[in-house]
């Protein structure tokens, strides 16, 4: 007989008119790692929250070890059940320790203004030592690998006793070497007994450490299988609907190489703090041409795009665009260049999460003749445009006065190539990261819109830690490493294992096109 340790039942969440969950009931076995598939936008993480008590569920009941939920439950209430949430985005105070992060809101004191920090430290070490986490307590967060930081939002659930562990798109920021650690890990937690739940996207992930996975569309679940009995595609095509058609670059036809739409020369940066700055970094971007640039994370590929935008000045070296030198990167002098980014954090440094999807689509328009005189907004003209770009890029919700805040990743990523890619006199498109934590069909949207640009004749510089998709769009492959392109070649020309040996600098030798 199945143990069930959950057991949710016709529960609805509603952000005013939308059903964010309709009626949901799901049960979660002990013991097992479930996985909660869907696109953005399908209600995962609003269900997990409602769980989790961040959010406060409108109908429906909640079970958790045979006791029923009040409607209305706090986290505080969550973690005394054995409940504890791994946010997407880490929430941790980088200068503190790690044994400081992991007791905060839970510490044992000496008496009320002393902290027993001796004990806490010894706390931590057995849990590290008990799940293999080769980590010191003592030290400071801030300058730690991101899957340090992943390890560390566990181990703070396990410092609480935790049974039941919750895990919001925990590899969007992993290295595939990161992520391989991180279910080493979940499967040795597994075993003590522990219930795990993967919010997730990422279908190949869900093949290699899930028992069963549930698939949500619009709000809904719409199937449950047991892992070995599915597959990839079978899961695709419950997601969203529909087959997922791949995308590619047809590299059948020999092209001649046009002059470089843009040339970095010998670019260097000057350093900043912990930060990898540029060194003597040569590349290429041609019309009609994907670049994709390789490498892990941290090694220059910030810096590589904020140089592209005027955002961080040159020590040396020189730009050139159409051949002719840029004498100062300024932000004004690259954008008039006709530059479209889409950057690694959306969120962060592409939205104005309080505004509308209208005002973050019209965000740089300032100065667009087709849109405002004499300093003013031409309303009409204005919104027209702007119901255009929701029906082109399929934004959702329609409503151009929905806040940016309350839309899904897809979306959001929906608005800024919205923005991005309307850009009058567009030339080049400067894509970091794009594909990050969004679903299958939101990377399909947004790998077409790529390759059609590409196909249009604009210069397209791909920033991509995901070694699939920089092989899949490029036709060309820079390596980065320590802010400088140790590799450059045709895509054909490099084998995945390949670009590996060089992101990693375990092969030396440089390879130039």
């Amino acid at each position: 007989m199945v143990d069930h340790v959950i057991r949710i039942k016709d529960v609805t969440k509603r952000f005013g008119d939308l059903a964010a969950n309709d009626r949901v009931t799901l049960d979660i076995h002990r013991g097992e790692i479930l996985a909660l598939l869907g696109e953005n936008g399908a209600g995962k993480s609003t269900l997990m929250k409602v769980l989790y008590g961040l959010y406060t569920r409108d109908s429906g009941e909640i079970t958790v070890n045979n006791s029923n939920l009040p409607r209305k439950f706090s986290p505080s209430d969550a973690i005394k059940l054995g409940i504890s949430m791994v946010p997407q985005h880490f929430m941790l105070v980088d200068s503190f320790t790690i044994a400081e992060n992991i007791i905060l809101g839970e510490e044992q004191r000496i008496s009320r203004f002393i902290v027993n920090k001796t004990k806490a430290c010894q706390q931590v070490e057995k849990l590290c030592e008990q799940f293999g986490i080769n980590v010191s307590p003592s030290q400071k967060v801030e300058k730690l690998p991101l899957g340090i930081k992943q390890k560390i939002e566990i181990l703070k659930a396990l410092y609480r006793d935790t049974k039941i562990l919750i895990l919001d798109e925990p590899t969007t920021v992993l290295t595939p070497q990161e992520v391989e650690e991180l279910f080493e890990l979940l499967r040795t937690l597994q075993k003590t007994g522990m219930t795990i739940i993967i919010i997730t996207h990422k279908l190949h992930e869900v093949m290699m450490v899930t028992d069963r996975v549930t698939v949500m569309r619009h709000g809904k679940i719409v199937a449950t299988f047991k892992t070995a009995n599915t597959n990839v595609r079978e899961l695709s095509r419950t997601m969203v609907g529909a087959d997922i058609e791949s995308v590619h670059v047809d590299e059948s036809k020999e092209q001649l190489l046009p002059e470089p739409y843009i040339s970095l020369e010998n670019i260097s940066t000057k350093a900043d703090g912990e930060r990898c700055n540029l060194k003597n970094l040569n590349l290429n971007v041609y019309p009609g041409r994907i670049v994709g640039v390789a490498g892990i994370d941290g090694n220059g590929q910030t810096e590589l795009v904020e140089v592209l935008t005027g955002v961080k000045a040159i020590k040396s070296g020189h730009i050139s665009a159409n051949g002719k030198r840029i004498l100062l990167n300024s932000t004004e002098a690259m954008r008039s260049l006709g530059i479209g980014v889409i950057p690694e954090d959306r969120s962060e440094q592409g939205l104005v999460l309080d505004l509308s999807i209208r005002e973050n689509i019209l965000i740089g328009h300032k100065d667009d003749e087709r849109f405002c005189k004499y300093g003013f907004f031409k309303v009409k003209q204005v919104d027209n445009f702007v119901d255009e770009l929701i029906r082109k890029y399929d934004i959702r919700p329609t409503r151009k006065s929905a806040m940016c805040r309350f839309v899904s990743g897809g979306n959001q990523q929906k608005v800024l190539l919205a923005r991005e890619l309307e850009r009058p006199h567009l030339q080049l498109v400067v894509a970091s990261q794009p594909s990050r934590g969004l679903d299958v069909g939101a990377i399909q949207f947004t790998h077409q819109t790529i390759l059609k640009l590409r196909n249009e004749g604009k210069a397209i510089l791909l920033i991509s830690s995901d070694l699939d998709e920089i092989k899949t769009l490029s036709d060309d492959i820079a390596v980065i490493r320590d802010g400088t392109v140790v590799a450059c070649c045709k895509s054909c020309e490099l084998s995945k294992d390949e670009i590996g040996l060089y992101m990693g600098g375990s092969n030396a030798n440089e390879v130039t096109a």
